[in-house]
């Protein structure tokens, strides 16, 4: 059991290791650092723990070592883009080696360009809490309750942090971090930040439509044709995310809460009706488990995210590839220049991909196979795994390659295309190498698009089949009965 720091530290278990050996007195002795002289506060800084590297700091570590990459602390905070970190290194006298060796501050070095420094000053995004008129409650979750607000006469959403610890506060700097740098027509619009007092709170774009997960409790069903658009929506944002340049951003905690709907102002719940059946843009939301990483593409590694040449951060090596599935990044992808080793359970379960429930190293795939399990569930009309307990689902996913089964009919009474089943299977394939880049899936759901009939002119109902079963109950029967099967 890890004490602080390292109670909501990184997950890596060598950083962990190695911080859990500077926990004491040695954080100050010049020897507490591995093989390649990386120090704890190295390994913090890269991995973007914010608390962490306060704490080393504060309990005396040096602020300035330098590895034997010719790397500080600053410099791994910056490569990582970690903002926040770097500006609380550099206040703490934090420097950068130059081409000779010698340590200059980060605004005299090549580097200075490649991260956003928050400073003293105000930021250009905060925002006076005086300015924001919180009206009713429209979401809770464990850190952050969401209200709609008023702001200087426009509607917006305004997450209020409920706490400061130091998971809840990490989250929070990911979130901002993440929105400040997004913008795209299906992201969620960041408009601004309380950051100078608490209650800390982001501000952004009041959604009309609610979120998808609104959309399915409310037993709402989208004609093929409607569903097929939600889809690409949720792709090109992914797209975006996935292909952003120099940091693409991986979600990680893709599900149905997290997917929002914007559109014309609504005046009554058939225009929220509107936005949720025939015109609302889907977008985006909650980007406080997202990672930011640098982008590579190895030719047969179009997936990976890259953080060179930190080899020393990355662990867990094993040395039997023929034991691990083709894509794993033990087997073919176990050389550290071809992939971030990321791991640890973020996500909801019933969405979350098996490599991450195993605790396995993943890659950008992620959200690949959770957009695949929302699919199910925006085409069939029923969560992925309805009858099973979360946990128990996705360890079956994970470790028997339980997947969803696929109804005769839907629960709008739709036979679904083949190509669409077949996409989705895809996405969700076991093998996370196997699983298309979201630019290959916006082709094929573009092509399957032109295909359906447009179906905007009928009004959505629930079919008598769906009346009649009762809340929660069974899907129309699949073949050989069952709701799941083993991939």
């Amino acid at each position: 059991m890890y004490g602080p720091p390292l109670q909501y530290g990184p997950t890596d278990p060598n950083t962990r290791r190695l911080l859990a050996a500077g926990a004491g007195e040695q954080i100050k002795d010049a020897s507490c650092c591995d093989y390649d002289r990386r120090t704890p506060l190295h390994l913090a800084a890269a991995e973007g723990a914010f608390s962490v590297v306060l704490w080393l700091l504060d309990h005396g570590a040096e602020v300035n070592p330098v590895d034997r990459f010719k790397r500080t602390p600053l410099e791994d905070a910056v490569r990582g883009d970690h903002g926040d970190l770097a500006t609380l290194l550099i206040q703490r006298g934090g420097k950068v080696l130059d081409k000779e060796g010698a340590l200059v501050d980060l605004a005299d070095s090549p580097l200075a360009g490649n991260v956003r420094i928050f400073t003293d000053y105000d930021p250009e995004w905060e925002i006076d809490p005086i300015s924001l008129k919180l009206n009713e409650k429209i979401g809770e979750g464990e850190f952050g309750v969401v209200y709609k607000a008023n702001w200087n006469g426009t509607q917006v959403a305004v997450k209020v942090l409920k706490e400061t610890g130091a998971v809840a506060l990490g989250d929070f700097r990911t979130e901002l971090n993440v929105l400040q740098k997004v913008h795209h027509p299906h992201t969620v619009q960041f408009l601004g930040a309380v950051t100078k007092q608490t209650p800390f709170m982001i501000v952004t774009e009041y959604m009309v439509g609610g979120s998808l997960a609104d959309m399915f409790k409310g037993q709402r069903f989208p004609s093929m044709w409607r569903a097929v658009q939600l889809a690409l929506d949720m792709a090109r944002g992914l797209a975006y995310l996935h292909n952003r340049s120099p940091q693409a951003v991986i979600h990680r905690d893709l599900k149905p809460a997290n997917l929002m709907m914007g559109g014309p102002k609504v005046l009554s719940p058939h225009h929220r009706q509107l936005c949720q059946d025939e015109m609302g843009v889907l977008k985006l939301a909650d980007f406080g488990l997202s990672k930011s990483l640098k982008l590579t593409k190895p030719k047969r590694h179009r997936g990976s995210l890259d953080m060179t040449p930190d080899n020393s951060v990355l662990g867990g090596r094993t040395n039997s590839a023929a034991a691990t599935p083709k894509g794993s990044v033990h087997g073919e992808m176990e050389k550290a220049t071809q992939s971030y080793k990321l791991t640890g359970e973020t996500g909801s379960y019933r969405f979350m991909a098996p490599e991450v429930f195993r605790h396995e190293p993943y890659n950008n795939k992620v959200d690949v196979y959770s957009f695949a399990m929302i699919c199910f569930q925006l085409f069939e009309g029923l969560p992925p795994y309805w009858n099973m307990d979360p946990i128990e689902a996705a360890r079956a996913a994970a470790l028997k390659g339980l997947r969803p089964q696929w109804g005769p009919t839907n629960r709008r009474d739709q036979v679904i295309p083949n190509r669409l089943k077949r996409l989705v299977e895809t996405c969700w394939a076991a093998d996370y190498e196997s699983r298309p880049e979201f630019v290959e899936v916006i082709e094929m759901l573009e092509d399957i698009s032109k295909e359906i009939k447009t179906e905007l002119a009928e009004p959505p109902k629930r079919p008598p089949s769906a009346v009649q079963r009762k809340e929660g109950g069974p899907p129309p029967v699949a073949e050989e009965g069952h709701c799941c099967s083993l991939q």
